[in-house]
């Protein structure tokens, strides 16, 4: 207890029992008359408790008996003094658990505050009434209140000890009761340390049978209700291991199967690259080649285009050809009637001439001449006129070859103007594959990669599956310590095959 609680306390006390400070002024002014009389009356007391049996094997010795008087002559001048503090609260309390160490009953220290109070009341009335005339009544007086003190004393020790003598009944009986379910409880604890030994064992089919206090009636059924979950749970992963293990013996398997056939596809992957690759390179010659066609095809068309030009250019220099040897047909036409003109003049000259004689013999000479000349005029101009005609018609062949040829350039251009578009559609259509391909490089190259990485996790995944499958084995082992209902029943049954 605190000191306020022990303060608190004890005002409760003192204003209970009406020692206030008026009666504790009282105490103090008679405390010289106490002290004086607390002296002989110890020694009364003390000298009753050796030839008393109940109390002589308290105080064996003379040195016990006068340290107990000691302590208890300064006690009774604290409570003449009239100062109730926590150091008098102390100081009883610490007598108070002094006696129950030793086992004093209160009957024996009432009784010494009896025989103490007799010898404080005698002295105070003493001193009080004093004089020839007082001693016979304060005698009386005293032996009056003394009796009063020690009748009260005896029936407050009396149900003091009732009083206590019924806490020792109800201690006893709940000490019985204790005792009982001290017993009821080492049953059950023995019961229950048989049935988690048998569980630390493995045994889940340790339940608790035995018949137990109904305290522990809820105990016994919440445990073996324990029991038997933990046997059904048991039994379930112990099914849910095998399947475990069965699954993880297929999956490893599968892995297994997995890993090797991701290194195949991941070698066939690389090869397929490494060929993507080369007709990657090849496609891009060809995209280059056909671009170099193309810009051939399209010189060659601009080349037929030109030779069309200079076809036409021929064409035309032809009909120009042709339009001069019209022209000089004509010329010819003219020189050959002026050579048949001139020969009729001749001709005329020479019969003139004829006629005129000796006269006209050198004229007639001259006509001669002019008509040779006219004649050989003629001659050369029909031969002219043939050549002419020849080389008209070897033109007008010309021209017409020249035009075929034209043509021909014009579908050759025409050909060539659509193979240029087809080469530039092809050229195109290169590229873009070429562009596919290399797309197609890529995703196989990235294709590669992820494989190579499905490749890795798949041998982690095998090795996680096998570590698997070893963690199944482990925890099937650890579950076959456990003996459950179910495992029971398989002995069971497996048992008379045994013996058949």
């Amino acid at each position: 207890m605190t000191d306020q609680t022990n303060r608190a306390d004890l005002n409760e006390r003192l204003d209970f029992i009406g020692l206030g400070e008026e009666q504790r002024r009282h105490l103090a002014e008679i405390r010289p008359v106490l002290k004086e009389a607390v002296g002989p009356t110890l020694d009364a007391f003390y000298k009753k408790i050796k030839v008393t049996s109940h109390t002589a094997k308290f105080f064996p010795t003379d040195a016990v008996i006068s340290h107990a008087k000691s302590k208890q002559a300064q006690h009774w001048d604290v409570i003449a003094s009239g100062k109730y503090d926590t150091n008098y609260v102390d100081n009883v309390s610490a007598i108070g658990r002094t006696h129950a160490r030793l086992g004093l009953e209160p009957r024996w220290y009432i009784g010494g505050y009896a025989m103490v109070l007799d010898g404080i009341i005698r002295a105070v009335v003493k001193k009080e009434l004093t004089g020839f005339f007082q001693e016979k009544k304060a005698k009386g007086l005293s032996d009056h209140l003394s009796a009063v003190v020690k009748a009260a004393l005896l029936d407050m020790d009396y149900a003091i000890s009732v009083y206590l003598e019924a806490l020792n009944a109800e201690r006893d009986r709940v000490e019985g009761e204790r005792h009982k379910a001290q017993a009821e409880q080492e049953a059950a604890l023995n019961a229950f340390d048989g049935a988690l030994k048998n569980l630390a064992d493995g045994d889940l089919t340790s339940e608790l049978w035995q018949q137990l206090a109904p305290n522990f009636a809820k105990l016994q059924q919440n445990y073996n209700s324990s029991v038997g979950e933990l046997d059904a749970a048991m039994r379930e992963i112990n099914s849910s291991v095998d399947q475990v293990r069965a699954e993880a013996g297929g999956i490893s398997s599968a892995a297994d199967n997995m890993a090797k056939r991701t290194e195949q596809q991941a070698s066939a992957l690389e090869q397929t690259a490494a060929a993507l690759e080369e007709i990657t390179t090849i496609s891009t010659q060809s995209a280059q080649r056909t671009r170099e066609v193309q810009t051939i095809v399209r010189e060659s068309a601009a080349e037929t285009v030109r030779s069309g030009q200079v076809v036409q250019q021929a064409v035309t220099a032809m009909g120009d050809i042709e339009q001069s040897s019209q022209k000089m047909t004509q010329i010819i036409e003219a020189i050959d009637d002026i050579a048949f003109q001139t020969n009729l003049l001749a001709l005329n000259a020479g019969v003139e001439a004829a006629r005129a004689g000796e006269q006209g013999k050198g004229f007639a000479v001259v006509a001669q001449e002019v008509r040779e000349l006219a004649q050989r005029s003629a001659a050369a101009a029909k031969e002219i006129k043939e050549l002419i005609d020849q080389s008209s018609a070897d033109v007008h062949r010309g021209v017409e070859f020249v035009n075929k040829t034209g043509q021909a350039l014009a579908g050759i251009g025409a050909r060539v103007k659509s193979i240029d578009e087809h080469i530039s559609s092809i050229a195109q259509s290169a590229q873009e594959q070429a562009s596919g391909i290399e797309e197609i490089n890529s995703a196989i190259r990235s294709m590669d990669q992820i494989t190579q990485q499905n490749a890795a996790l798949m041998e982690e995944t095998n090795a996680s599956t096998q570590s698997l499958v070893g963690i199944s084995s482990r925890l099937s082992s650890l579950l076959a310590r456990f003996k459950t209902k179910g495992a029971a029943r398989e002995v069971r049954t497996e048992r008379p095959r045994l013996r058949a």
